[in-house]
This record gives C-alpha cells, structure tokens and sequence, in this order.
C-alpha cells in the first residue's frame, strides 16, 4: 500500500488499517472501479436503489435537500445492500437546510465572514454535522474556501467567505473543526480555486488567473491551512492556474487543462507542495467546464488517471461505468492508480468509522437533533453580528413610524433554480407541473416576511409590485406627486443570490426598468441586500445601504431592528466594495 493511511488526515490506527488493506485485497476489479463513483441521489423506490448498487458498487452518492423522512428511506435503502459503507453527501454550506427542508438556515458563508468571529464558522460547521449525522449523512461538499477576488463572479460571491485571504483562510479551518469535530468528513473547495475569474465553470473552463507567487500567497494559503487542520477531503474544479506552469518547469501542454483533468495540478502542486494526503473528489463532471476537454469515453478514465480519486456524477451510470472499467482494461488507469484511490476511499471511510458501525446507526432517526433552539439561537446571534451598514449619507436612519409610517417595498431578486428549470416545460407535464405548483403550499416569501415585521412596529408596511407592463403605463401617466404620495419610505430589497448556470448577478428589471430606483430624489429610499453585497454597483444613486447577505429570518428580524435603532450594526464587510475589475493582479 502506497498511501500512509496512518498520517494525517486519516490517522488509522492498525484494526483500521488492517481492514483497508484486507478489504481492497479482496475487492474484484469490478467493485473497485465501482468504489471510484459518487452517483447523484436519486428518488427510487428501495428496488431501484438495490439495483444501482449491485450493478455498480458505488463508493457514495450526493443528495440535494429533501424532507428528513424521504432521504432516511432513500439512506437506509442504500447502506443496507451496500457491502461497503456509502459516502452520503451534501452542499452543507450555508446549514443543515442544505439537506433538509427541515434544516437550519444558518446563513451563507459571507455572512458569518461579516461577523469577523471564526466561532460562528466553526458553529456552522457543527449545525452541519449535528443536523446530516442525524439521518445518516457523514459527508459536507463544503466549506467553500474560494476568494471572491472578482466581483462579477456568478458562482462564487455568497458563498465565499470574502476577498481578503486572511479571513477566508481562518473562517474555512474554523468550519473544518466544527464538522470535524462531529464526526463529518469535510470538502474544501473548488481547487485550485474559484473567484478570479467572472465566469461560471458549469458552462465552461474557467481559469484562476494569479501567478503563482500570488496564488501560493492566497488560496495556497487557505489550502495550506484548512490541509494543516485535518481537512479529510477536497474537490477539484473544472478550473485552470496556468500561472502555475508558466513559473515552473512542468508539462507544459498541461497549462490550461482544469484540476480536474492536470496530474501535475493535482500531484505536483497539491500533494507534494501543499502537502495534501485526503480524498480528491471531482466537482460535477456533468458541467460544460469538464465536458469541453474531449469525449466523455477518454475523460472519465482520465480523471482518475490524473489523480482524481472519486468521480462525481454520471450521464449515465451504466455507460459511466463501462468507459471507467474499459479504461482501466485499456492501461489508462494503472493498477497502482486504481489501488491508491480506493485506499484513499477505504481509509476516509474507516477515519469516519462506517466499517464498525451497524445497519441501523449508518443511518439513524434522530431528528430532534434538526433546527434546534440551540441552532437557531446561534443562527440569531450570526445574523446580529453579519448584517452590515454600507452607508447612510442620506442619513435616514434610525426609521420610526412617526416619521415614516407608510412604507413600500419594491423587490428585485431571482427566482429559484427549481422554478427557472421548469418554468418553460411545454405539454401535459408542463401542466401537471403548474397544478402541482399552484396546489403546494406556499413558503412565505422574504418581502412578504418583511412586510410583516415591520407591521408588528407600528408601520403600515406593503409590497409595491409594478405588475404588468400596462400598469406601468397607467403609473407612468400619473403625476409624480400622486406616485410619490404612496410612500413615505421606500425600501428596494434585493435577494439575487448565486445559482448554477448563472452568468451575472446583476440586477435585471421587468417593467422595462421603470422598477429601477429611479424616484431616490423624489422619496427616501434604503437598499437592503439579503444576497450579492455589490448590488450597489447597479444601485449607485442610493445613498443608504445595508448587506444582508442571507434571507433568513433571523437576518430580516435583525435587519429591522437595527432599521429602527434598537441595536447597533456590527458587520464588517468581507469584500471590497469599489467593484473594480480584477485582472489578476493584486496590486
């Protein structure tokens, strides 16, 4: 065995080595190229998920957010006809709501930066762990511990724990603990690193374009420190750093080839520069970023080769899979190369103890551990601490209801992935879609719970919707003064918050920008951010600014009292606000 499973960060003791060793000896080349496959949850029935397993042996399988109940059955399903423990992951980046509809909502990354207090990252960490442990979940596809160096970054921004590599690096190794700490496995990410550049890597390469002096002095640094924490796991992005190749006397055909597909990236920088020895998981391989570099037949054997240790997602899995064996079969992935990755797999999955543990304990009904007091205790103290006052030069606040009694939200943000997905299904399923949809119940929106809060002080709070565009026209053709006279405060909210397949985070307006903040000179106006922080480079003629960073309820209780003056703003913002574009440079 190649890999030191003893040293860090797996620090096996010797029943546990023994059992890596004796398991991948007697694991079939079948099972072991199995093991190299992180599937996509799926909703089947207990049958289709047995299926899946016995065909293809996967090492683990990454749910979105369902209900507690419907992911405890899909759990149980897999991890009782799995001969080896699964990993079952998540995108628990922001809380357990990152699983669970039941979940906490702690608050995005770039609010706990806000707060300058590494102890709110380390909680998260802990909501993380306490709330996916409690149905079986042993593995976070998180902390993200990219640098939103490029404010047109779609992908990154909220996710991030900001622009200065200082904090990101100390707010990144504080999640580690907490969810170490708890028993779950963690994933740094997005190798070599995401936030230079202003494109999304889901809809092609993208390239961090720092030289390599700079790199190593930033998210080398954050690496550096999450790897010396014990971070077990880590996932590279379909991302470029030819800035690595153009300082070093390496394989030069390789200089823009993502981390994903560049042994030299992974082994020449990764393993032996940083000094990393966990699992290297793939990001999504279904995204345009990976699939560019060539046929998926060649790619999927590739990233491996390139030392890749588990690949995440499938077209589909049995052709996946088939392209995988035939690879190996066909020289492309060694032998030592196919055993030093499942060694890597075994050895994460013994650190986290899923080899000792029953059928019943992989996955247990411990709900009462979800979105507890204590969880959203802390969740409230973060939002106190994060919301942050960009600026009042207009002087506005505090607001009381004397003075400002009758106020008008205008909003602006997007839409969620699921309804942008599904918004254009033609047909019966279209329809059947629309039915479900208008027939489901509905979660109260951020401006709706606004509205609310601010009833319950005394103002007569309303959302103000500029609807179609013929009640455009109609507003249009009434005096100023009549408009005006609706209000005497407004608050423009805007929620845009990052999204897959997202190109810009800029605003966007739907009454051929009459819903733009245009009256600013006519009525008081305040912009409320509860995502992207530079929404004030499309809202420059507002004069007071508050980020958010999250739609939580505890930020909007908070943002309200702190409104009216009952608390003090605390944030500090995590990134530069100039929104100036960034070359690569940083100087």
């Amino acid at each position: 065995m190649n890999i030191d499973v003893s040293a860090k960060p797996f620090f096996l003791e010797m029943e546990d080595i023994d059992w890596v060793q004796d398991t991948l000896a007697s694991m079939p080349i079948e099972e072991k190229i199995g093991q190299l496959f992180f599937l996509m949850g799926m909703s089947g029935g207990p049958g289709e998920l047995r299926s899946l397993i016995e065909r293809i042996h996967p090492g683990g399988m990454m749910y979105r957010k369902t209900s507690a109940s419907g992911l405890t059955k899909a759990y149980r399903a897999l991890q009782d006809n799995a001969h080896i423990p699964l990993f079952l992951a998540a995108n628990l980046e922001a809380g357990g709501n990152g699983l669970l509809d039941e979940g906490t909502f702690f608050g995005h990354p770039m609010l706990i930066a806000a707060t300058d207090d590494p102890e709110h990252a380390r909680r998260l960490g802990v909501v993380c762990a306490r709330e996916a442990k409690s149905v079986g979940g042993n593995m976070a596809f998180a902390p993200v511990v990219d640098i939103n160096f490029n404010f047109r970054n779609p992908v990154t921004n909220i996710r991030s724990y900001g622009d200065d590599p200082e904090r990101v690096a100390k707010m990144s190794a504080a999640y580690v603990k907490g969810a170490m700490v708890e028993g779950l496995s963690v994933t740094i990410k997005h190798f070599p690193g995401d936030g230079a550049d202003a494109r999304d890597q889901h809809l092609l390469t993208t390239v961090n374009n720092l030289g390599y002096s700079d790199w190593m002095a930033t998210y080398g640094r954050v690496y550096r420190d999450c790897i010396d924490g014990g971070a077990n796991g880590l996932m590279a992005g379909h991302i470029s750093l030819p800035g690595y190749f153009d300082a070093t006397d390496c394989d030069q055909k390789l200089r823009d080839i993502p981390a994903t597909l560049n042994s030299v990236l992974l082994n020449d920088l990764l393993r032996r520069e940083l000094g990393y020895n966990g699992l290297i998981i793939s990001d999504a391989t279904l995204m345009a970023g990976f699939a560019q570099q060539g046929k998926r037949a060649d790619l999927v054997p590739r990233s491996i080769a390139a030392g890749i240790d588990m690949f995440l997602f499938t077209r589909n899995p049995d052709e996946d899979y088939s392209f995988m064996l035939q690879g190996f079969r066909d020289g492309v992935i060694s032998s030592e190369r196919l055993n030093d990755a499942v060694t890597r797999i075994l050895a994460l999955k013994a650190q986290l103890g899923l080899h000792k543990k029953s059928k019943q304990d992989l996955v247990p009904n411990a709900f009462s551990k979800v979105n507890t007091t204590e969880h959203r205790q802390w969740a409230n103290e973060v939002a106190d601490a994060g919301v942050t006052l960009v600026s009042d030069d207009q002087c506005l606040l505090p607001i009381e209801p004397a003075k400002y009694r009758r106020i008008g939200i205008i909003y602006n943000g997007n839409e969620s992935m699921e309804k942008t997905m599904f918004k254009n299904m033609r047909g019966l399923a279209g329809i059947m879609l629309k039915l479900i949809q208008l027939f489901s119940p509905k979660e109260q929106s951020a401006t709706e719970k606004l509205v609310a809060l601010l009833k319950e002080k005394g103002f007569q709070a309303f959302e103000y919707d500029f609807g179609n565009l013929l009640a455009v026209m109609r507003d249009m053709n009434n005096p100023i003064e009549q408009w005006v006279g609706q209000f005497d405060l407004v608050i423009y909210l805007t929620k845009k918050e990052t999204m897959s397949n997202q190109t810009s985070l800029q605003l966007e307006y739907k009454a051929m920008g009459f819903d733009a903040p245009w009256f600013v000179h006519e009525v008081p106006t305040i912009h409320v951010s509860l995502g992207n922080p530079y929404q004030l480079y499309d809202l420059s003629m507002v004069g007071t600014v508050i980020n958010g960073y999250s739609p939580t309820d505890e930020v909007l209780s908070q943002l309200v009292d702190k409104l009216m003056g009952a608390s003090e703003f605390r944030g500090v913002s995590p990134v530069d606000l100039s929104c100036r574009e960034f070359t690569g440079s940083l100087n």
